[in-house]
């Protein structure tokens, strides 16, 4: 019992991995990920990996909604697992909204065409 805490009455699994939630719990918490990553990558007019304290953005709101449904799962398994999805989730992004990426890769051509010129 020693990778076990007691919260509110609940027996919890401290060190519990994400592949360890049932279905049904990462099935909502995929695409939630996907669409505040996509979100965070259309405010910022980027179709690139998002910087840093953008992405902890992103995992942090991700996690209050988590610990909202009651999903019990450590902070940082949720980190980890959005670091393996981020390459999947920029290549999402393309697919999912080309006409909005091309513009977006345009603007940024346009940029550094100024800038270099």
């Amino acid at each position: 019992m020693k990778n076990h805490i007691k919260v509110n009455g609940k027996l919890l699994q401290t060190n519990k991995r994400f592949k360890q939630l049932k279905e049904r719990q990462k099935n909502w918490i995929v695409p939630e990920l996907y669409k505040l990553y996509h979100n965070k990558m259309k405010e910022r007019r980027t179709t690139r990996k998002l910087p840093p304290y953008q992405r902890d953005i992103v995992i942090s709101t991700l996690y209050e909604q988590i610990q909202d449904r009651g999903i019990w799962i450590p902070y940082g398994e949720v980190k980890k697992y959005a670091f393996r999805k981020t390459t999947k989730m920029v290549k999402a992004f393309k697919k999912q909204y080309p006409k909005l990426s091309a513009e977006i890769e345009a603007e940024h051509t346009r940029k550094q065409m100024n800038h270099s010129g």
